[in-house]
């Protein structure tokens, strides 16, 4: 009976060091995946840093290229008025 007692115990240890065991390997995959993770959220990261320079270069270009359209705005209104100052003298004193 003792002999019995003492090889259900030798085969639960057997159990729980087998099931440690599987655990450690659970666990080391996990720490795999949480380091590749932190990789990928280290590159989302710098992405992101990229996308927000690069938006930012283009919202200064767009407001360089609004200043150049407001300049050359005026000087459309400014040679259309003179056109139409023309085209009113040429029917006036033309006819």
């Amino acid at each position: 009976m003792q002999e019995q007692y003492s090889e259900s115990r030798a085969l639960s240890v057997q159990d729980i060091e087998r099931s440690i065991g599987e655990l450690a390997g659970v666990f080391q995959k996990l720490g795999d995946m949480v380091s590749l993770q932190q990789e990928q959220i280290e590159r989302i990261d710098t992405n992101m840093e990229d996308a927000l320079q690069n938006v930012d270069a283009g919202h200064g270009e767009l407001l360089k290229y609004y200043h150049t359209m407001t300049g050359n705005r005026a000087l459309m209104f400014k040679i259309f008025g003179v056109l139409i100052f023309s085209l009113i003298l040429l029917v006036i004193f033309g006819t």
